[in-house]
């Protein structure tokens, strides 16, 4: 299939599977726009018109990975809808083992970003917040029906809030995921 007729939702796919893949190799300041759009079967140009700028690219993919995160946080919660407890500390411990496992998050984790990759989810973190915290209080609400609106939007707010800190700053692993996911649950759990 050439790039003319694939669907934007599956050249956004393509461009996003080439910079993960460039970024396991590279650095984020060798990774350029020319080389992800001849990775994903794209031009130069069309990679300009849908993101504007490298940090366009980058703010999209970030977005793309929060909200698949979001889709697994969802199933994971939804897979537990008379234990709220279990539901969420799965659904942390999913999110802790799979975001460690991103290059971008490992390239910021370790200090090798570029200051406008670490301001995504930092200083500019704003509406990505919102986007994930949105995603979450629909994720509490439609698994745990039972819990009032208000626990279920701080709960999101919160549990956000947690997962982007981690994105910049990780928790120190004296302990496992498995145990930092089962403190939290045992203290966020509505």
């Amino acid at each position: 299939m050439t790039a003319r007729r694939r669907s934007a939702a599956e050249r956004s796919s393509a461009v996003f599977d080439s910079l993960r893949a460039l970024l396991l190799e590279h650095p984020w300041g060798e990774v350029t726009l020319e080389a992800v759009a001849r990775d994903a079967g794209v031009s130069r140009q069309t990679l300009y018109n849908a993101f504007g700028s490298r940090n366009g690219l980058a703010q999209a993919y970030t977005e793309a990975l929060a909200d698949a995160l979001c889709d697994v946080i969802e199933e994971t919660l939804a897979a537990y809808p008379d234990d709220a407890a279990t539901g969420l500390e799965q659904a942390l411990l999913v999110y802790l083992e799979t975001s460690v496992a991103d290059p971008l998050i490992q390239r910021v984790r370790a200090g090798e970003a570029h200051h406008d990759l670490v301001r995504i989810v930092t200083t500019d973190a704003g509406p990505l917040l919102v986007r994930v915290a949105g995603r979450l209080e629909a994720a509490v609400a439609a698994a745990w029906p039972q819990v009032p609106a208000d626990r279920v939007a701080l709960l999101g707010r919160v549990v956000a809030r947690l997962a982007l800190s981690y994105v910049s700053m990780p928790p120190e692993y004296d302990e496992s995921p498995a145990a930092l996911a089962a403190g939290l649950a045992a203290v966020l759990t509505p």
